[in-house]
């Protein structure tokens, strides 16, 4: 597998953790106030990694990271969102007239643009702001952890090298 597949690969498991980490910590919050806090660290630990999640932190997690929780949530939705959208575009427009759209006249040409140009976004979408925001919450985790280990993200060629 070539660095570029691995890349990729990186980006949308960290993507998919961090758009989880809203939903998954509702259902863990409203675990923890059940009365189920042991069910509450193992939803916690499966987005979150690391060890030692009690009640306590499950909800100061909850509380703690809805901002980038919310954030990476939509962010991760518009993607889908405009993923299906863009990649499906012939399924979406084929009765139009998209002779006038960008790429037109031919549906190869609209389709091949779209496509295109929302993979180039969709790259810039996953490469830096949800990296940023699951650098955040990592070290949301980590502290909440005292420190224990939390998943990281691969470090990339050119950091491992210095």
């Amino acid at each position: 597998m070539s660095a570029n597949h691995r890349q990729f690969g990186s980006a949308a498991r960290a993507a998919v953790r961090s758009g989880l980490a809203l939903p998954v910590g509702a259902v863990a919050a409203a675990l923890v106030l059940a009365g189920q806090p042991g069910r509450a660290a193992r939803w916690q630990a499966r987005v979150s990694g690391g060890r030692g999640w009690t009640g306590g932190r499950v909800l100061a997690r909850a509380v703690l990271g809805l901002p980038l929780d919310a954030l990476a949530l939509l962010l991760v939705g518009y993607a889908l969102f405009s993923s299906v959208r863009n990649f499906g575009y012939p399924v979406w427009y084929l009765g139009t007239d998209y002779h006038q759209a960008w790429g037109g006249p031919t549906m190869a040409g609209v389709w091949a643009v779209h496509a295109t140009g929302w993979g180039l976004c969709l790259l810039v979408l996953l490469r830096w702001p949800l990296r940023w925001i699951a650098r955040g919450q990592r070290a949301l985790t980590v502290r909440l952890l005292d420190g224990r280990s939390a998943p990281s993200a691969p470090r990339p060629a050119a950091a491992r090298a210095v």
